[in-house]
């Protein structure tokens, strides 16, 4: 897949035939899936290229940040999930201020048309553009008809009754209901980050400390996990709080690897969450916190066992 800095550049490139999708696609959820595999499925009908059209950073972060959602991939992961579906062109337009005055019909003409030339445009039902957001797919399709362009309009999925949206999938995570949220993104959340060094409280079981790169954090408690490392992924727990047995006052993010013998501090490791186990809480004694993490342990191996490794989407980028 070709990353493309801005849809000026991909003009340079001349690509025939593209058949675009345009949005965030926060999680690349299976909504997204959805619209990506029919864009790959026309593009090929018509010898052309599938192509996404996102910005970076979100809207939201120039316009206004403090309402700016909390992602659920950072952009490297989307680009790794969406190369990962087959996608030809990945175009990142970069969002600012003097971008955001575009009219929706500055945006048609300048951006769509001059610059991208698709010959069909694959959307989700609420798809918004334009200054205020004021485009609308009417808009787009009145616009198809002077452009040469068609557009398709996708509903949302639903999955046990539940519209599969990144509002929705960002909500069920920082519940701590990771489970429910892997259903709707088609592969489990994760965090990626370094191994840092702990409090050392050796309690006789070794953790990896992860500085984490994102801000969307599963509620507080005991999660059944599974870590990529540069020695291999690994089966393990993980804690998310701020070990009220030992007074702590900062949030830590603690994993256990199984049968894991290598020292992580300084590297990179990516933990995807599984279930949760239960929530976090004090014990009056640190053999009675040993007792739980052994259960935990015990429960953690019973819920990996029966999870297929395939299931698992390695965020490497």
């Amino acid at each position: 897949m070709h990353i493309i800095k801005g849809s000026r550049r991909f003009k340079q490139l001349g690509v025939r035939n593209p058949v675009i999708t345009l949005g965030n696609f926060d999680g690349v959820h299976r909504g997204h899936q959805r619209i990506l595999k029919m864009i790959i499925q026309h593009a090929r009908a018509l010898g052309g290229a599938s192509v996404v059209y996102t910005f970076d950073p979100h809207p939201l972060n120039i316009l206004r940040p403090e309402a700016e959602p909390l992602k659920i991939t950072t952009f490297a992961e989307k680009a790794h999930l969406v190369e990962k579906m087959g996608i030809d062109y990945l175009i990142c337009e970069k969002f600012t201020k003097s971008f955001a005055e575009k009219t929706p019909e500055e945006f048609i003409q300048k951006i769509i048309y001059d610059r991208i030339r698709p010959r069909e445009i694959v959307i989700g039902h609420d798809y918004a553009f334009g200054k205020k957001r004021k485009g609308s797919i009417e808009l787009l399709q009145k616009r198809g008809k002077k452009y040469g362009y068609a557009v398709h309009v996708i509903r949302d999925i639903t999955i046990k009754n539940i519209p599969v949206r990144s509002t929705t999938i960002r909500k069920l995570i920082a519940e701590g209901r990771v489970s429910l949220a892997q259903k709707l993104l088609g592969s489990y959340y994760s965090l990626s980050g370094k191994v840092i060094h702990g409090k050392q409280r050796r309690i006789g079981f070794p953790t990896a400390n992860l500085s984490h790169i994102k801000d969307l954090i599963p509620q507080q408690g005991i999660y059944a996990i599974r870590a990529s490392t540069p020695h291999g992924q690994f089966d393990g727990v993980v804690n998310i709080g701020f070990n009220p047995t030992f007074d702590g006052t900062k949030l830590c993010i603690e994993a256990h690897l199984f049968d894991f013998d290598y020292i992580l501090y300084g590297q990179h490791i990516t933990i995807f969450f599984v279930k949760r186990i239960r929530g976090e809480r004090k014990f009056s004694d640190v053999p009675s916190l040993v007792r739980q993490i052994e259960k935990d342990i015990a429960l953690a191996k019973r819920i990996l066992k029966k999870t297929k490794e395939d299931r698992f989407l390695q965020l490497t980028a």
